[in-house]
């Protein structure tokens, strides 16, 4: 009997072994896309952040050119060190109507990137944000 209950012991242990080898790498894509998508809220938060800072230094210096306002908004987002351009971050800027308003788009880039091409093409996801505030000063910001 003691024989016979190893060999159904040896069975089980063959038969976990495929489940496993079967259900890891879903679970894995599972907690990557996890991953991904917090990263991408993290981003998000970030980009929001930086248009914020973005638009209240071109309320307040009616003299500020896109270069000095996309500056202003790539240092507060922190993605590179200060002073230095940020790679895949786009500012766009404009005052209408006494607010002064800008547009960032960031391109994102997924962990899961060659799973997520492969099934939706979505890589790079571009994170967006928009912040409008009261001129406080006179002139055009964003005119060049």
């Amino acid at each position: 009997m003691e024989k016979g209950t190893r060999a159904a012991w040896a069975d089980q242990a063959g038969q976990s072994l495929i489940e496993i080898a079967l259900a890891l790498p879903i679970l894995l894509i599972l907690l990557l896309g996890l991953v991904d998508g917090a990263r991408a809220y993290y981003y998000a938060g970030i980009v929001a952040s930086g248009a914020r800072e973005g638009v209240v230094f071109a309320a307040r210096n009616g003299s500020a050119t896109i270069a000095q306002v996309t500056q202003r908004t790539c240092d507060a987002t922190g993605l590179t060190s200060f002073g230095t351009s940020c790679p895949g971050l786009t500012v766009t800027c404009d005052s209408t109507n006494g607010d002064a308003t800008v547009h960032v788009r960031y391109s994102f880039s997924l962990i899961t990137a060659s799973v997520a091409d492969a099934a939706f093409k979505v890589n790079p996801i571009s994170i967006r944000a928009e912040a409008r505030f009261p001129m406080m000063s006179e002139g055009t910001p964003c005119a060049s």
